[in-house]
């Protein structure tokens, strides 16, 4: 290599040799002290590409268990309102079935009813004041509301929540019309719809209570039939004078009664034969009614008539009222009542509807809210008792599905934490500086620099050789 002075190519070298050195020194200085492999996009464009796609990931899974939490809250707040619901609701019906039994006065079943309707007022109080982040949850205003449980847009989990105040809960009633003593029930057909799902029975004529109610019974989901027949009977005076005989069937079981002359004596045979009959006689002797009760809904069915004309018999509708007597004669049927009750809303159609439950073919449920039920006297006690029953289990769906909401969020949280933890870790791989091979690096580079500096030193005295030639 030639000699020269104005241009000094070992110290050129040794300078980009120096600053190259210097370059990554700084380099790695810039990493250890960051702790992050890609500070910038010339350090890996690609990877500060994904890590940045990674760290969006991330940042959403974090708040996405935050949502996920603050949404078993509310299912839990939610909830535990509803179980002091059901709490209220449990206690009305024990009210209710205390007021329906017959050995409670007037009286008593007034201070029953008071504190029923005071239960039922904190029943919707709790509805209306159960609230989460000032939003109210048992009013009917929350609905359905999306939970945002993914890292990007659209990943949700509906959360529902109904109204259980007393005005809104309740039973979907169908009630039987007050069928008159005769033939019996004309029978036929009957669709039942409702709850997404149809149904079909065929009432037989004459059929009793009890059957049509069993038939109808669960026919589609959450519907309820209970039937029971009950009977006013009505001793004309003219019985004094012509008494009156007659058989009277009620479940297979026939009973004769003879010289019936007045509702005393009447009342008299059938007390000796309502174990026999299963049936309950309620006679009161101060205002001369009689009536007798089958709790299970049999028909009673009159036969061997002799100068029964006297005696006149009616039967209560569904609603407790009784309906048109008929004068006793031989093939006369008095058939009970059938009440319907369902949580959710259903209709009936069919020319069996007709005979039972109205004129028309067709008849639809009405809801009887808990706020409209009261225990002041025993029938309207009865009714409570299934108003509240499908109430609790309205109350107890809502329960149900909420639980399972809670399960699922608990599952996600999971899930997400997982996938959080485990996306971090991959970011790491790419994003995060390896402490011990940039200590290596930085050590090298530090060694490159203080060589390169060093024969930096010499390359620039090399011109300085040229002196000796001149000297």
């Amino acid at each position: 290599m030639a000699l020269t002075v104005n241009t000094n190519i070992a110290s050129i070298t040794t300078q980009g040799n120096l600053n190259k050195a210097g370059g990554a020194l700084a380099q790695s200085m810039q990493r250890l002290s960051s702790g992050l492999r890609i500070n910038s996009a010339k350090d890996d464009a690609a990877g500060l590409g994904i890590a940045n796609r990674m760290t969006s990931q991330i940042n959403g899974l974090g708040q996405a268990v935050k949502n996920a939490n603050d949404g078993i809250s509310i299912a839990q707040t939610a909830e535990g309102a509803m179980q002091a619901s059901t709490d209220i609701l449990q206690k009305m019906r024990t009210l209710a079935l205390s007021s329906a039994t017959g050995s409670l006065s007037t009286d008593d079943r007034k201070s029953n009813n008071d504190e029923y309707q005071a239960l039922t007022s904190e029943l919707t109080r709790i509805a209306q004041t159960t609230t989460f982040g000032g939003q109210k949850l048992l009013d009917g205003s929350y609905g359905t509301k999306s939970i945002q449980v993914g890292a990007n847009a659209n990943e949700t989990i509906n959360l529902s929540l109904d109204n259980v105040a007393a005005n809104n809960i309740g039973s979907q009633q169908i009630k039987s019309i007050g069928i008159t003593p005769g033939a019996g029930v004309v029978g036929g057909a009957i669709a039942v719809t409702g709850n997404g799902q149809t149904a079909s029975v065929t009432v037989a004529g004459a059929a009793s209570a009890k059957t049509i109610a069993a038939q109808l019974n669960g026919a589609i989901g959450g519907l309820s039939a209970t039937a029971s027949t009950e009977a006013e009977f009505v001793v004309g005076a003219g019985a004094a004078t012509a008494p009156a005989s007659f058989t009277m069937t009620v479940g297979g079981q026939a009973t004769t009664f003879v010289g019936v002359k007045d509702t005393a004596s009447l009342a008299d045979q059938l007390k000796s034969n309502s174990a026999k009959l299963g049936i309950s006689v309620n006679y009161d002797e101060t205002k001369g009614t009689l009536s007798v009760k089958s709790d299970t809904g049999e028909n009673l069915s009159f036969s061997a008539s002799t100068a029964a004309g006297t005696i006149t018999v009616a039967t209560k509708d569904g609603s407790g009222a009784y309906g048109t007597a008929t004068a006793l004669a031989d093939g006369i049927i008095a058939t009970g009542a059938v009440n319907m009750d369902s949580a959710k809303g259903y209709s009936l159609e069919g020319a069996g509807v007709t005979g039972i439950f109205g004129a028309a073919t067709s008849a639809a449920s009405t809801k009887t809210a808990v706020s409209q039920t009261d225990v002041t006297d025993a029938t309207k006690a009865q009714n409570a008792v299934s108003v509240i029953d499908q109430a609790i289990a309205t109350i107890s769906s809502s329960r149900s599905g909420l639980g399972a909401v809670q399960n699922r969020l608990t599952s996600t949280v999971d899930n997400l934490s997982n996938i959080q933890k485990n996306s971090t870790a991959a970011r790491s791989t790419i994003q995060d500086v390896d402490f011990a091979s940039e200590a290596a690096e930085l050590t090298k580079q530090q060694t490159l620099q203080s060589a390169s500096t060093a024969i930096l030193s010499q390359a620039n005295q090399l011109p300085s050789a040229v002196l000796k030639l001149l000297q």
